[in-house]
């Protein structure tokens, strides 16, 4: 064989190593992307009874076939599938029809679904939105469940907040107003207590023991806020207007707050009474009015 001879098989046979090693490349490639495909798949049938849930497992890139019943704006894949009513309603026989394999509600609430679904053979699981640190722990355990796990660090990094140190704590009053004139006075311990905490606060005239208690008029004035916040869990204009009356009784117009107009109202979605993705937000409003009452 010719010297060039033997150049063109030496050639020949590089290419076809060549071509051998791009084609094993390839089904290796090939083969690693069906398997994260395979895992990405979520094989469950998912109905979601919150807001907020709803709003992490789209955020998480998880299917839904199911979500609540609400007038706050769901995320754009969301808003046209089957809604499913709320806590306040709930429509078991649609979550019935649409056959979920499993059903998530929030873990103060299970009682309004854990019977019918029991009935029906339908899994039922609870996860705490209790408050900010509970939330983030909850986004962690369903990104880890349906291989999320980016997904969910990513979103958990999103939320991040920092904590606010003072020298002087402003004296917060929490009130959450219910439809039909009844306040409750909200603990440290509670979504909104903690991120008063955070923001460099100290809660006043509530039940270190109970989240949430009746309104104790004595305590109130004793403790004399710097800043009262008010939360209407639902029919914000009502809540608002017997707000308004009740504050213009003793001990409410000798308070500080109210003299120094510190007196805040908020409602969903961005303050409700469990955590939610607006955390950064409610947050941000929450310091500000610390900072201003601590300019007067």
């Amino acid at each position: 064989m010719s010297i060039k001879n033997k150049k063109n098989v030496s050639i020949a046979l590089v290419a076809v190593l060549l071509l051998l090693i791009i084609i094993g490349g390839w089904f290796f490639w090939n083969q690693q992307t069906e398997k994260e495909s395979k895992e990405k798949m979520i094989d469950e049938r998912i109905v979601t009874t919150t807001v907020p849930m709803t709003q992490i497992f789209a955020k998480l890139d998880i299917p839904l076939v199911g979500v609540p019943t609400t007038n706050e704006k769901l995320p754009a894949k969301e808003q046209k599938l089957p809604h499913v009513g709320n806590h306040v309603s709930v429509d078991m026989e649609k979550i019935i029809s649409l056959k979920p394999d499993r059903v998530y509600v929030d873990s103060e609430l299970t009682e309004d679904y854990a019977g019918k679904l029991k009935e029906q053979g339908i899994k039922m699981s609870s996860l705490n939105f209790s408050d900010y640190p509970a939330m983030r722990k909850t986004i962690t355990e369903i990104g880890n469940k349906y291989s999320r796990q980016k997904q969910a660090k990513n979103l958990n990094q999103q939320l991040k907040i920092k904590n606010v140190q003072r020298k002087k704590k402003p004296k917060v009053l929490l009130l959450m107003g219910m439809p039909g004139g009844s306040f409750l006075v909200m603990n440290k311990d509670s979504y909104l207590g903690d991120l008063v905490t955070r923001a460099g606060g100290q809660i006043v005239a509530a039940d270190q023991k109970s989240m949430m208690t009746p309104v104790d008029n004595e305590k109130i004035a004793q403790a004399d806020p710097d800043v009262i916040i008010r939360l209407a869990h639902a029919m914000p204009q009502q809540v608002q207007k017997s707000f308004n009356e009740s504050f213009k009784s003793m001990p409410y117009p000798n308070l500080t707050a109210v003299r120094e107009k510190q007196v805040h109202d908020v409602q969903a979605p961005k303050f409700s009474p469990t955590a939610n993705l607006h955390v950064k937000e409610a947050y941000q409003e929450v310091k500000e009015w610390l900072d201003d009452s601590q300019e007067n």
